[in-house]
């Protein structure tokens, strides 16, 4: 499938509307209203398109998350329709993601993903590629090669949340990154094979 990527412009924002309703019918709730106005975005969104298809969105913020905005972006709000899931738009719109933030002068670029999903995680670790011939080029990219595990801490999104996920950083200048805020304090290895509840009891102990 050719994939091509653009920036989002205000002119585009029926054709989000009508990607956002198809992601509530495949069940994400990722880019409800109420969390994500495209026109009132702290940072820049990216569509993929296959032929006349808004196959996926991608944005990067800024990342108020981990208290230090303007040091670090964070990669978010990806979605990718059902029907188009094999065709790597994420990995299309990330060299675009990741010029965007050096140029705005950002030194880190990240983003997250649960720790219990093992197939995508041992992607984004270096473990395994696709089998598919097309992404050979993506795991050949200088991007994914420097893509790194941050092995210090797990990201929490909420405290009153046991979600956790493990974070996957591009440096983008050198920078030794503290992140301020949602970090929590945990040496792992990329294979944690505890609940999130034996995690956040031990650190709490």
């Amino acid at each position: 499938m050719q994939v091509h990527v653009r920036e989002y412009e205000s002119q585009d924002r029926d054709q989000i509307e009508r990607f956002r309703e198809q992601t509530f019918i495949e069940g994400n709730q990722s880019l409800d209203a109420a969390k994500f106005n495209p026109d009132e975005f702290d940072g820049k969104i990216w569509l993929a398109y296959i032929g006349e298809d808004l196959a996926s969105l991608s944005a990067v913020e800024s990342s108020h998350y981990t208290g230090d905005p303007q040091i670090a972006a964070r990669v978010c709000r990806y979605h990718i329709l059902k029907r188009f899931r094999h065709s790597h738009c994420g990995f299309h719109m990330l060299p675009y993601q990741i010029e965007w933030a050096r140029t705005a002068g950002y030194k880190i670029l990240y983003w997250t993903h649960d720790i219990h999903n093992k197939p995508l995680n041992a992607l984004y670790q270096h473990k395994r590629r696709m089998t598919d011939p097309q992404a050979k080029q993506f795991f050949e990219a200088p991007w994914y090669t420097q893509m790194q595990l941050d092995r210090r801490w797990l990201f929490r999104v909420s405290p009153k949340s046991d979600f956790l996920q493990y974070v996957y950083v591009i440096q983008l200048q050198q920078h030794e990154w503290i992140p301020q805020t949602n970090a929590l304090w945990y040496e792992h290895d990329g294979a944690i094979s505890i609940s999130n509840k034996d995690i956040l009891d031990g650190v709490n102990q």
